[in-house]
């Protein structure tokens, strides 16, 4: 069986509430990152997208410097345990309506897990069942 521990990005971009869009879009180009948490007091309090920032920045017209994460974020935050189960954590996004999904254990970031992440790792169980003669033909 297939965890979200065995699929996660560890290595977790964070971004302060309080910081300017600009800044925020600025760290997301230099990392090649889609998606930072957004972390308050240790805590993770919510999302901040590309399509965030699009959508709610862009496209009306807003100055990127002048808004603040937490005035875009997606919150409250979409979590899920390291040790659910793939389909658990798809079933969580589907549900929710999300792409991305932070990976907490006792309110603390382990990692995040996107919809690229889970398709990759049921692949990955795909082609080892079939090789093990296991799957569908």
């Amino acid at each position: 069986m297939v965890f979200v521990r065995d699929v996660m990005t560890k290595q977790v971009i964070v971004a302060d509430p309080d910081c300017s869009i600009l800044d925020a879009a600025k760290k997301m180009a230099s990392k090649k990152i889609g998606g930072l948490i957004v972390v308050e007091f240790g805590r993770p309090i919510g999302l901040l997208t590309e399509r965030d920032i699009l959508w709610k920045v862009t496209a009306k017209e807003k100055k990127p410097r002048k808004v603040t994460v937490r005035e875009v974020m997606a919150s409250p935050v979409i979590t899920v345990s390291p040790l659910a189960t793939l389909r658990a954590a798809a079933r969580i996004m589907l549900d929710h309506n999300v792409r991305r999904l932070v990976v907490t254990r006792l309110d603390e970031v382990e990692g995040i897990v996107t919809a690229r992440d889970l398709t990759e790792g049921f692949l990955e169980t795909w082609a080892r069942a079939r090789k093990g003669g296991h799957g569908p033909s």
